[in-house]
């Protein structure tokens, strides 16, 4: 890597820096080209040769976040027992929440619109998918829809995280109920189809 490159490169990552350390202090709403350029000491000019305007440093934040979300799942997921994937999936996202809470509020909150959050989370979603099929072939479980249980996983996880955001609730609570959300999930994926369930 040249010189130039070395030092666009280094620029480009203070930029996102300089918006999270905003964010953290003031909330997304406060992040701004200005603000940011402030924090790092550049003109606003010099934002622009790196990024179009806010929304193009919120995406790529959001990217970020999303692939530290994913390695977090993978390793949390690791190459334990498929029985076991998709409570330390959840586990993993909930743990995730808690270390980089403003981030998440990024990935998770209506700063940036859900169209674009739900493209950003693509390879999270899809790790998901797999951590699911994975525990139903190991399982012998025959799932009627991947997609309606990664939105069933998704959504409890994220009510959870919601609950443990929360100064007088907090994480170790959300975690105690993601163990048994999951296993009520599990349960419900496990049990054999009424002719009810069969219709829908």
């Amino acid at each position: 890597m040249g010189r130039r490159e070395e030092v666009r490169r280094r620029t480009f990552d203070e930029i996102l820096s300089a918006a999270r350390r905003v964010a953290e202090d003031e909330g997304w709403p406060a992040v701004t080209i200005r603000r940011i350029a402030g924090e790092i000491g550049y003109s606003a000019p010099v934002i622009y040769q790196h990024f179009e305007n806010k929304d193009a440093v919120l995406h790529t934040v959001l990217d970020q976040g999303n692939a530290a979300l994913l390695q977090r799942m993978r390793d949390g997921v690791g190459s334990g027992p498929a029985s076991d994937g998709v409570r330390r999936a959840a586990v993993a996202y909930l743990e995730f929440a808690r270390s980089q809470p403003s981030l998440y509020q990024l990935m998770a909150g209506s700063v940036v619109d859900a169209a674009a959050r739900h493209r950003a989370a693509a390879a999270v979603i899809e790790f998901t998918g797999q951590v699911i099929e994975k525990w139903a072939a190991a399982e012998s479980v025959r799932l009627r829809s991947v997609e309606d249980a990664c939105d069933l996983l998704w959504a409890t996880t994220h009510g959870l995280t919601g609950i443990g955001l929360l100064a007088d609730v907090g994480f170790d609570r959300a975690l105690r109920l993601a163990d048994q959300a999951v296993t009520a999930l599990l349960a419900y994926w496990s049990a054999p189809l009424s002719p009810e369930r069969r219709g829908k």
